[in-house]
This record gives C-alpha cells, structure tokens and sequence, in this order.
C-alpha cells in the first residue's frame, strides 16, 4: 500500500505547533480516530480533507490538549488515521491499513526530535488509536524513545499488556509523582466492556494514580470537563468514583440520569470510552503539572 510521505517540515501538516516557546516541557500528541463509518472504501483519511480537519481540531487535539497546556509546548501532527471500520478487520488487512498512520507518525516524531523539540524533556500524550499508533511504533523502533528525557507517557483508551510494557522498556505508574512511566486506562461502567479492552490489560486509576484494585470515592475526582455538544464543555466537581476491576478496565457507577443520556454511546452501553480524559480532565492536568514540576526538579539538582 505506497503512500508518499508527509513531509512535517510544513506546518499544514500539523494540528498544533507553538508559535512561541514559554514551558520547560513538551507535549507530543497523538489524536483518537474521528474518521468515522461509512468510509465507503475510502480507509484512511486524507490530510487535505478540511472539514475532517476541523473536526479533529475541535473534537479531539483542542479538547485533550487542555490538560496539557498548563505545564506543556503542545505539538499535534496530523496523521492519515484510519477508519474504525479497519478495526473489525483480521489481522492481516488491519494490520495493512495501520501501516500508514504508524509510518506518519514515526516521520513526524522524527521530525519533531530532530528540528523541533531542541532538547527539552517531554510527555507522551494519545487516546484510542494515537495510543495504539504510539504503541506499535516505539515497540518497532525502540532506540527513539530517549527515556531519559521522557516525564511521562499518558495512552488511555488502548489496551496495554505487561508484554507490550516489557517491549517498550517502559514500567507502570503506581505513585502519582513518579516520571519516565506510562499511564493508561480503559473505562467502562458496571458490566460494560470496550472495543479497545483486550485481555490483559494493564490499568491506573486516574483518581489514585496508582494500580491497586481499590474503588476510590467521587471526592477524588477534582472535576470532569464534558463536552455534551460542540460549544461549551460541562465542569462537573466530584463527577465519578472509580476503580480497577478484573478485567484491567476503570470501572465507574453509571453516571446521573440527566449527564448519562446525554453522552456518545456509539460503542455500546456502559462504554465511556469517549470519556475517558474528560471524566478525569482536572486530576489529568494537575497531575501533568506535578510530574513536570518533580522531573525538572530532580534533573536541576542533577546538574
């Protein structure tokens, strides 16, 4: 399957690029899939489809960002993603299919190490398939990461295996402060499952930040961020209570009737994947602060 390569020294070819430095760190960003059913036989998304584009921007990079923006220089490629209907195909057409966003965005880390990141440390950011993207990718190239540099690596919305932890050299958080980790949950509500929860999965708990099994109360959570529409997000304090249940997923109770009939349920009932940094956004970003905080602190007194 050729495709040319996207050359990421033009700034089309990225959602977001600060125009100006102002933080010690950077945010490299992955975007979830918005390149949704009926692809028509069209199964990858063209990086010159505008009103995708738009989409992208809005619904996914703007909207996850944000916890990132605080402490973080975000930077955004745009990637030629794939349809969520290549997610049903076997292995072998899906795996065809993945190879052009996996080649995007090994060329736009590339470039981004290379011309734009100047030796700063930097997170890890992605949702749904940007965390499956990033996964196969520092699997398969495994001298680019440069851990020492890495603060975290925040991949919810995918499933993450001890294996897959083991490949990519990275350990699981277990301590909310704790740098050169990789974070990652999957939620659902009781009884529910997702599309992207594999047997498996390795799960923290985004109100605890660590990985024991205990269901830790609403009051944790600092507040959820939910975008119901298009406009202006929802900021609901002490929205969820949440814990790790057998399966590896972040289980939460069914939210109140009147937010719970109002969220995307395209992936079936008790499937908060959509959700899953908007129902935590404020834990996600001062967690983003402290561990920035805590790795330049601890490589200034390196020095």
């Amino acid at each position: 399957m050729p495709h040319d390569a996207v050359d990421y020294s033009q700034d089309k070819n990225w959602s977001v690029q600060p125009k100006k430095i102002t933080q010690a760190v950077d945010v490299f960003f992955v975007y979830p899939t918005t390149y949704l059913p009926p692809a028509n036989g069209k199964y990858i998304a063209s990086l010159d489809d505008a009103v995708l584009n738009a989409k992208t921007d809005t619904e996914a990079v703007d909207r996850i960002t944000a916890a990132f923006s605080k402490s973080c220089n975000v930077f955004a490629p745009r990637y030629r993603q794939v349809n969520i209907e290549v997610l049903r195909m076997d292995d072998k057409e899906k795996n065809r299919y993945l190879a052009v966003p996996i080649a995007d965005v090994t060329a736009a880390f590339t470039y981004y190490l290379k011309h734009l990141n100047n030796g700063r440390p930097f997170i890890l950011a992605s949702h749904s398939q940007g965390s499956n993207v990033l996964l196969v990718m520092l699997s398969r190239n495994p001298g680019l990461l440069d851990k020492n540099k890495l603060v975290a690596a925040y991949m919810p919305g995918w499933t993450f295996t001890d294996a897959d932890l083991a490949r990519l050299g990275l350990p699981l958080g277990e301590r909310p402060d704790a740098t050169g980790v990789l974070l990652t949950w999957n939620t659902v509500g009781p009884g529910g499952t997702s599309p992207t929860l594999a047997p498996g999965a390795r799960c923290v708990n985004p109100l605890s930040w660590t990985t024991d099994s205990g269901t830790y109360p609403a009051s944790m959570d600092i507040a959820a961020r939910i975008f119901l529409d298009a406009a202006t997000p929802l900021v609901i304090k002490h929205f969820t209570s949440a814990g790790i249940n057998q399966a590896g997923a972040l289980e939460i109770p069914t939210p109140r009737p009147d937010i719970a009939r109002r969220l995307n349920m395209a992936l079936g009932q008790e499937c908060y994947h959509r959700y899953d940094y908007d129902f935590f956004f404020y834990n996600i970003l001062e967690n983003v602060e402290l561990r920035c905080k805590t790795y330049l602190k601890a490589h200034r007194a390196g020095q």
